[in-house]
């Protein structure tokens, strides 16, 4: 699993994931299911800087996310791209440098969101318990806390105010969305491309007997890799462009769309980021099998994977192919080639595998 760029990555995302949800599961406990008891209160002082570390915390690692994710496309796109076996692109090295580096410049720009707000007392307003509740004196209160924008974000003009807004949209979300479009689209194009070179290859003529069917069936087989690409892009614009577009309008007209807009969405936003954080480990488990080995291995005692696993056949038949291929093509069994890598080689021995089937089935009779 450590052995592959990808994997790496991946692995980093599912770390923003589970942060991501940790902290929206101890939220939505306190603030919405026991937001009706009247035995304790909601919006204490303590409570209110959790919220605050909480929308901190959630915008921070959901970002790093969605810039792991145009990362992630962009160490395939140049896998694809670059010949050279074991390339600097391809090292686990490279890819925890990369993500190190994401998870420090997201962290730094997250800043200011702890300075724009800042927790207040609600005059004339205070907390007290139901006549059910125990353990309580006579006459007990306590005050109750909210936010408010901080004095810091509302000098100059607000500028810090907009200024994060205007971040959070461009920088968070609308520039990693269109990255992630123009890298995905090349991606797919690439591994098509690859795809119909391989095909190309391992074409069989028309007069080829019928134990080459099976051949052609295989090859006729849509690509997994690019309906999972096509999928996690659709994810990420259908969760990540409408809250760009939301922050960009905030920060434009801020009084009018948090009064007629954010304040009846807000949640709505809430649960599409919860949305993409939970789609993307079954969409990386689906489409990545080392991934999907190591969830088990992790989730399954040993002597029940064991079990499963020699029932099951060990290993699979996506990793004998690809130890197969690294064997055959003399690479280390530390890597992991991709189905889509060029490689002259392969491709040599798919041309003379054509050739020879060519020859079997009457090509060797022409002039």
């Amino acid at each position: 699993m450590r052995n592959s760029a990808v994997n790496c990555i991946l692995t980093a995302v599912a770390v923003c994931d589970i942060g991501t949800m940790a902290s929206y599961l101890v939220y939505i406990i306190h603030f919405v299911l026991r937001r009706n008891n009247s035995c304790t209160p909601t919006f204490t002082h303590s409570w209110l800087q959790f919220l605050l570390w909480h929308v901190v915390l959630s915008i921070t690692l959901h970002t790093t996310s969605l810039w792991l994710a145009v990362a992630m496309a962009f160490i395939r796109r140049m896998t694809l791209r670059v010949t050279a076996l074991n390339s600097q692109w391809q090292r686990p090295r490279f890819a925890w440098k990369l993500c190190f580096i994401i998870y420090v410049i997201v962290l730094v720009l997250c800043i200011p969101n702890m300075l724009v707000h800042e927790i207040a007392k609600v005059e004339g307003h205070n907390w007290k318990p139901g006549k059910t509740c125990k353990g309580f004196p006579s006459n007990y209160s306590e005050p109750v806390y909210t936010f408010m924008v901080s004095h810091a974000a509302t000098i100059n003009n607000c500028r810090l105010f907009k200024w994060n807004i205007w971040m959070i949209g461009i920088l968070f979300k609308i520039i990693p969305c269109i990255l992630l479009i123009f890298l995905s689209f090349g991606l797919v194009s690439k591994i098509r491309d690859a795809e119909k070179h391989r095909r190309k290859l391992t074409s069989v003529p028309s007069n080829a007997s019928t134990d080459s069917k099976p051949l052609k069936k295989k090859n006729g087989t849509p690509d997994r890799t690019t309906l999972m690409l096509v999928v996690i892009l659709l994810v990420f614009l259908i969760t990540e462009f409408p809250q760009g577009i939301i922050s960009i309008l905030c920060a434009i007209f801020t009084t009018d769309v948090h009064k007629y807009l954010y304040f009846y969405i807000g949640d709505v936003l809430d649960l599409l980021s919860l949305v993409n954080s939970s789609v993307n480990f079954v969409l990386y488990c689906v489409m990545s099998s080392r991934y999907r080995q190591t969830f088990w291995e992790v989730i399954i005692p040993s002597w029940a994977y064991a079990m499963w696993n020699t029932r099951r056949g060990s290993p699979t038949e996506l990793s004998q192919l690809q130890m197969n291929n690294s064997l055959r093509l003399g690479r280390k069994q530390s890597y992991t080639p991709l189905a889509t890598e060029p490689d002259p080689r392969r491709d040599e021995e798919y041309s003379f595998e054509g050739s020879m089937s060519e020859n079997r089935n009457g090509g060797g009779h022409r002039l």
